[in-house]
């Protein structure tokens, strides 16, 4: 090769060596400057704080409001990332959301005992047999607990399969 090319190629692979050397520098002055996930939560619950402020003083907007239920959301979003529910604690809480709707409408039922409507028999019928899955399952959530074992995945994937069975059986016409 001639004594031109070898200069222009040895020009060129040095360009390229300091443009790719600079890029990964950047990339890491970048990294180094964003938060981590404890600093967003922090952040989150300070924007939530100032803006509660706002939106608690006289005069406030609407947009106020929505913005502050936004920076609500975005920080409860942040801490569940920070601090994952165990598959436990959220059967947990989805058996216990389906305890107290089952509550509410047994309460509205409760004086209805005695009703010779089809209808109301048919709901209390359902009351029943949700009663029972409601049994089954505290009693199956109590064996977990007495065995220590970390299965509430398995515990909250066969409550969602069993209330689907059961809705299927109430409901067919859905």
């Amino acid at each position: 090769m001639k004594k031109n090319t070898w200069i222009i190629l040895s020009v060129c692979s040095v360009l390229a060596i300091g443009g790719f050397t600079w890029a990964n520098m950047n990339a890491n002055k970048v990294d180094a400057n964003s938060p981590n996930l404890q600093e967003k939560v922090s952040y989150a619950h300070e924007s939530y704080e100032a803006q509660k402020k706002i939106a608690d003083a006289p005069g406030a907007t609407t947009e106020d409001e929505q913005k502050l239920k936004e920076l609500e959301s975005r920080a409860g979003e942040l801490d569940n990332e920070l601090h994952p529910q165990s598959a436990l604690d959220e059967f947990n809480e989805v058996f216990a959301g389906y305890k107290d709707l089952y509550a509410i409408e047994s309460a509205y039922y409760a004086d209805q005992q005695n009703s010779e409507d089809p209808l109301v028999q048919r709901v209390l019928k359902e009351l029943e047999k949700k009663g029972e899955l409601i049994t089954q399952f505290e009693n199956l959530a109590t064996n977990q607990a007495l065995n220590k074992s970390d299965a509430g995945e398995s515990l909250l994937n066969q409550f969602m399969a069993a209330t689907s069975e059961l809705n299927q059986e109430l409901y067919p016409e859905q």
